[in-house]
């Protein structure tokens, strides 16, 4: 499902003394299918810019489309479409509130009034999809499971709605390493099979550079640079210039390149690790010229 921002701006507390201007003349168009990763400092205007996509917020001015839904300030999204939009939040165990994992994850298709059959079958195949088995986890309190756990729980609860478009507002806040990278690549899986156009907010560019094919920065609430992962981490020094770096794998090459021969120089597309040390390796294991 495409998505097009055309001249967006949203202001908090309009017409009152706490009026603040969050997001300014935002347009941008995200092909149907993309994995777009969003980079920002905190108050750079990502949590804002995603809110507008399942009606949580209006914009202020200008105009989103969303497939063939459009939102303006005087039309909203309608309620039977925001099951085409699925929000997991920050910190994403704080969405759960039923007794069982079962209830909690048959919430929203039930909420849409789909028969309690279908919606046991949605949630048990959602479930599954996040690599927990239904019959094992439907009658446990979503509060007595480990935190990644309870994190894979509110992402089915919202992948049981089927969405076309997945939002998650740094869903892997406060995870260890291993417990991050098993979210997220469960996350990419999902992306990949259902075909969704994926939004990912991330403080991380690490986590950015390796799963998505489409970049966003925002500062000050304004978008200031999107493209592919490469053409945003050849501009390094701008980064720096908005408090943010590189991924290790882009400084890496930098510094190497820095003492080989132009003609020798490691790619700087290479921002993947397994795709870099896949380079490394063949790049070693070639036969010397004599």
């Amino acid at each position: 499902m495409q998505i097009t921002f055309d001249q967006v701006s949203h202001m908090y507390g309009k017409g009152t003394p706490f009026e603040r201007l969050a997001l300014q003349n935002i347009s941008l168009t995200i092909p149907s299918g993309a994995f777009v990763g969003i980079i920002g400092q905190t108050g750079s205007g990502k949590s804002t810019l995603i809110q507008h996509l399942n009606g949580l917020l209006t914009p202020t001015s200008g105009k989103i489309t969303i497939g063939d839904v459009v939102i303006t300030p005087s039309q909203r999204i309608p309620h039977a479409r925001r099951k085409d939009i699925g929000l997991v939040f920050q910190y994403p165990e704080h969405q759960l509130f039923e007794e069982t994992v079962a209830k909690d994850v048959c919430f929203g298709p039930l909420n849409f009034e789909l028969p309690p059959n279908m919606a046991e079958a949605r949630a048990r195949e959602a479930l599954e999809i996040v690599g927990l088995d239904y019959e094992t986890m439907k009658d446990r309190s979503p509060f007595q499971l480990s935190g990644g756990q309870m994190r894979r729980v509110a992402i089915a609860g919202v992948l049981a709605m089927q969405p076309k478009v997945l939002v998650l507002d740094e869903p892997t806040a406060g995870l260890d390493p291993a417990g991050r990278k098993a979210i997220l690549e469960g996350i990419h899986r999902i992306h990949r099979e259902q075909k969704l156009t994926t939004l990912l907010v991330t403080h991380s560019m690490e986590e950015a550079a390796r799963y998505a094919d489409l970049m966003l920065v925002m500062a000050g609430g304004e978008l200031v640079m999107q493209g592919r992962p490469e053409e945003v981490f050849q501009q390094a020094e701008l980064l720096r210039t908005l408090s943010l770096d590189v991924p290790e794998t882009v400084s890496f090459i930098s510094r190497i390149n820095q003492s080989l021969p132009d003609k020798e120089s490691l790619p700087t597309t290479l921002y993947r690790e397994e795709e870099l040390i896949a380079h490394l390796l063949e790049r070693l294991s070639a036969p010397k010229e004599c």
